[in-house]
C-alpha cells in the first residue's frame, strides 16, 4: 500500500486528537434544564439551612434568620467588617503586601466576611484563618513563577484539548499550600461565626457561583478537601491558559459534572453574596456602628497610556487589560452604590499611577515586579495611605 505524505499527516492528526480526547464529555455535563438543581451530595445540599454554595442572583438570606432575628455571623469588637479581594494574576502580590503591612503594624481588622476571586481566592484563606498563616502569605505569593504555575506547555493543547498547559503543577501548588490542616482551621473559623466566600464562573451558563468554603470545610462531604482545591484552582484558572475544573455534582441520583473557570470572567470582585440586609444583621449582633467594607483591588483602575505595536498579540493583550480594568471599575461602582443603599461604609485601595515599575521579563509572574508590588502595597499600609473612597 502506498502512503502519501498527506495521508500520513491525516493519520497522525487522527491519532493525536484521539490521544488528546477528554473523558469529560458533554453527556456527563449538567444541562440547561438541570444545572441550577444539581447538588454536591445525593440527599440534600444544606445543613441547618446554610448552603455549600449559591448563585450570584440567589434570593436566599441564610446570613440572617427572619423568624428569630438571629445571624450566624459573629464580630470581634463593635463593628462588622467585610473584606473584598479582587482578581489580578501576578498583581496579587500587591494584595499580599497590603495584608502583611496591615498585620505587621497591628491594623488588620477582624473580618467576619471575606470574599475572593481569582488571585484574591489565593489570598483570602490566609486572612480568614489569620495568626501565623498571615506571615506565610508573603512567601507563598512570591514563590509563584511561570514554571511552577504553567507546568507543561503545548500550544496545540489549546486547539485539541482544554488549555495551553496541563495544569498539573498549578494544582499541586494549591494542594501543597492549602493543606488538610489549613482547611481544618478554616472550618474552625466558620464555626466561630466567620464566612469565607470564593467565586468561580460556571462556564456553560457564564454565571457566578459563590462557594461557602468554611461550610464545605466543616461538612461531612467525603471529598471536601479535593473540592476546596478544585474551587480555588477553578477561581484562578484563566480559560485557554489553565484547564477548567470539572466538579462532580448530583441530579436525581445521576452523577454529572460542572465546568468551572476563573471567577474574573463574571466579576473582578464582589461582596453582595446573598439577599442580605446588613442593618438587620447589625441589630441581631447588637451593633450601632455601620458595617465597614474594605476592597483590595489587585490592579489599576485606569489603563496607563502606552503606544501599542500594530501586532495581533500586543493588540489582544492591551484589549484584555483594558476590558479587565473597566470591568473592575464597574464592579467597584456597583459595590459603592449597594453600600450607600444598604447604609455601609466602603473604602478601597488599588495600584495607582505612582507605581511605575515595569517587568524585566515577559514572564506572567516576574519575580522582581512582584516583589516591587508587594513592597508598594506594604508601604501604603504601613504609612496609612491605603484607603480611598472616591473612584479616580
Amino acid at each position: 500500500m502506498v502512503r502519501t505524505k498527506g495521508s500520513i499527516i491525516i493519520v497522525f492528526l487522527a491519532m493525536f486528537v484521539t490521544a488528546c480526547s477528554s473523558t469529560h464529555t458533554l453527556d456527563n455535563r449538567v444541562s440547561k434544564e438541570n444545572y441550577r438543581m444539581a447538588t454536591l451530595e445525593a440527599v440534600n445540599d444544606t445543613h441547618d439551612g446554610e448552603p455549600y454554595r449559591v448563585w450570584a442572583d440567589d434570593s436566599s438570606d441564610f446570613l440572617f434568620n427572619e423568624i428569630d432575628g438571629t445571624t450566624p455571623l459573629r464580630v470581634d469588637g463593635d463593628r462588622l467588617n467585610i473584606l473584598v479581594l479582587s482578581g489580578g494574576g501576578a498583581n496579587g502580590a500587591f494584595g499580599a503586601g497590603v495584608i502583611n503591612g496591615l498585620y505587621d503594624n497591628h491594623q488588620l481588622q477582624e473580618y467576619s466576611v471575606i470574599t475572593g476571586i481569582s488571585a484574591g481566592s489565593l489570598i483570602a484563606p490566609f486572612v480568614f484563618v489569620g495568626g501565623q498563616e498571615i506571615s506565610r502569605l508573603k512567601s507563598v505569593m512570591l514563590s509563584i513563577n511561570d514554571e511552577m504555575i504553567l507546568g507543561e506547555e503545548n500550544f496545540l493543547n489549546t486547539i485539541f484539548r482544554d488549555a495551553f498547559t496541563d495544569g498539573q503543577k498549578m494544582y499541586e501548588f494549591i494542594e501543597n499550600v492549602y493543606t488538610p490542616e489549613m482547611i481544618a482551621l478554616i472550618a474552625e473559623q466558620h464555626k466561630a461565626g466567620k464566612r469565607l466566600f470564593i467565586g468561580t464562573t460556571h462556564f456553560d451558563s457564564e454565571e457566578l457561583v459563590v462557594w461557602n468554603i468554611g461550610r464545605i470545610a466543616e461538612s461531612d462531604l467525603p471529598n471536601k478537601i479535593v473540592l476546596i482545591h478544585q474551587i480555588i484552582a477553578g477561581s484562578a484558572s484563566i480559560p485557554g491558559v489553565f484547564p477548567p475544573q470539572f466538579i462532580e455534582v448530583n441530579h436525581n441520583g445521576q452523577a454529572l459534572e460542572e465546568l468551572h473557570v476563573d471567577g474574573g470572567l463574571t466579576v473582578q470582585m464582589f461582596f453582595e453574596v446573598v439577599n442580605i440586609d446588613y442593618s438587620k444583621v447589625n441589630k441581631a449582633l447588637g451593633l450601632t456602628t455601620k458595617p465597614q467594607v474594605h476592597v483590595i483591588r489587585n490592579g489599576m483602575l485606569k489603563v496607563p497610556y502606552q503606544a501599542t505595536e500594530d501586532k495581533g498579540v500586543e493588540l489582544l493583550s492591551r484589549s484584555l487589560t483594558s476590558m479587565t480594568v473597566q470591568q473592575a471599575k464597574g464592579d467597584l461602582y456597583r459595590m459603592i452604590y449597594f453600600s450607600k443603599m444598604s447604609n455601609l461604609n466602603l473604602a478601597f485601595t488599588y495600584i495607582d499611577e505612582q507605581f511605575d515599575v515595569v517587568k524585566e521579563t515577559k514572564d506572567m509572574f516576574d519575580l522582581q515586579y512582584m516583589k516591587a508590588l508587594y513592597d508598594y502595597g506594604y508601604r501604603k499600609a504601613e504609612h496609612n495611605k491605603l484607603w480611598d473612597t472616591e473612584v479616580p
